[in-house]
């Protein structure tokens, strides 16, 4: 989906509401809230989800909590609020491919399409997604289902499966896939986790604590490219879960846990090319020349749990004391003049552009994976499918917004969102649904 703006074929009235947060929603709805997805579509889909084989399952065990086996109480959920409800009516009776447990606890973010104020202003980065600038849309919205987070691939990936689905035999075979990794693949020779390495969900960690900034993570495998890595938890911040008081474990992407909200790479379309595939050497609009990639994934079309690789980015400099007048002082003020900061006093970060072309080019930001087997401590993919339409009915009367609350420009247009497509099935800035 390129943007949230995108049309549907159908067409519907809507009866705008008065009413609070909790009321009945009384606008037409077709599309259907999100719940969790059965076991047999996580094992069709190369994810483990009970212990088998030898496989011990982490969607299995409390770590980080699958959503409607663990957590119902607990972060994202506060107060008197639940992450997720018992739901015979909206799961498995309009998709065979859920359980009867429909999720609450909805993110909030951004789609990485390269629209924000920043890029927008910038002549030597114009997007046709700018042009919703001049109706006062400031930001592209995307809302996002947590399911479950996922830290170790041993744990996490079915390795070798068959079920026979009426006259069709669905395998995945034990095998490595391009990106190395021995896995199930699929009857195309893929897994799981190399498709999924190719949606990116980007997580900005808290990097002030006090009057120190860390400029890196505690992982050697996530080494800044500037300065001296450290481990030592006074000059690094952490990227590894942590327990409650109750040892429930609280994910290090948890909400607390970040200084702005969530970027997702859902506009990533293999028949567009903003997958980033390249099925020639001599195609020259490839990104890296004569690099052969034949990778052409769709987020909505191959990733069908809706699954993420967490890409953490931070800066490598504190913005707050950096020179003005160098490259990365200019590149700080400019970015936090159009998105806004955190109070972290750093700049909110919307887009693509802003990371690879004005931060990372410049060495003044960095971003990196967690280690794929799990030793970094913290979570490595995120099984938190986007909702492709979040009009009518997606977003329930009873759904809960996950969002960072620091202040900034960005929060109040996600919560304001968020309230309107709950109480009218609409985005504020829709004049009808289209």
């Amino acid at each position: 989906m390129k943007s949230v703006l995108m049309k549907s074929i159908l067409v519907c009235s809507v009866v705008l509401m008065a009413a609070g947060l909790g009321s009945a929603q009384t606008f037409t709805k077709f599309n259907p809230p999100p719940c969790d997805f059965s076991d047999q579509f996580y094992k069709v889909n190369g994810i483990l989800p009970v212990n088998a084989g030898g496989q011990t399952a982490e969607l299995a065990t409390e770590s980080d909590g699958r959503f409607g086996t663990f957590r119902r109480t607990g972060p994202p959920a506060t107060g008197t609020q639940v992450n997720w409800v018992a739901d015979t009516a909206d799961c498995s009776a309009t998709d065979p491919t859920h359980r009867d447990f429909r999720i609450l606890a909805t993110t909030g973010g951004n789609a990485d399409d390269g629209n924000s104020p920043f890029t927008c202003a910038d002549p030597n980065f114009v997007v046709p997604s700018c042009a919703g600038q001049q109706k006062g849309i400031p930001e592209t919205l995307e809302f996002i289902s947590i399911l479950a987070f996922l830290h170790a691939q041993q744990t996490s990936f079915e390795n070798d499966f068959t079920v026979n689905e009426g006259d069709t035999t669905i395998s995945l075979v034990k095998g490595t896939d391009a990106g190395g990794n021995v896995t199930g693949l699929n009857p195309r020779g893929i897994s799981m986790e190399y498709i999924v390495s190719h949606f990116e969900a980007y997580a900005a960690p808290i990097q002030r604590f006090g009057n120190t900034f860390k400029t890196n993570p505690c992982a050697v495998d996530m080494k800044s490219p500037l300065g001296t890595q450290s481990t030592d938890p006074s000059q690094c911040f952490s990227v590894a879960d942590t327990k409650d008081a109750n040892n429930n474990t609280i994910s290090n992407v948890a909400t607390p846990n970040l200084r702005q909200n969530w970027r997702f790479a859902t506009n990533r379309n293999a028949m567009d090319g903003s997958d980033g595939n390249c099925i020639t050497q001599n195609d020259q609009l490839c990104k890296h020349k004569g690099t052969f990639s034949d990778s052409p994934f769709g987020y909505f079309c191959d990733d069908e749990l809706g699954m993420w690789i967490i890409t953490y980015f931070w800066f490598t400099q504190d913005p707050q004391t950096t020179d003005p007048n160098s490259t990365c002082g200019k590149v700080f003020a400019n970015i936090s003049a159009a998105n806004g900061q955190t109070l972290d006093g750093t700049p909110i970060i919307l887009t693509a552009h802003e990371l690879n072309d004005e931060l990372e080019a410049n060495n003044c930001g960095a971003e990196a994976q967690e280690a794929v087997d799990g030793t970094d401590g913290g979570a490595a993919w995120l099984v938190c499918p986007a909702i492709p339409d979040p009009r009518n009915g997606a977003i329930s009367s009873d759904a809960f917004l996950d969002v960072v609350t620091r202040n900034s420009k960005l929060d109040p247009f996600v919560s304001q969102n968020f309230t309107c497509l709950q109480q009218t099935g609409k985005f504020c800035f829709d004049t009808s649904v289209e």
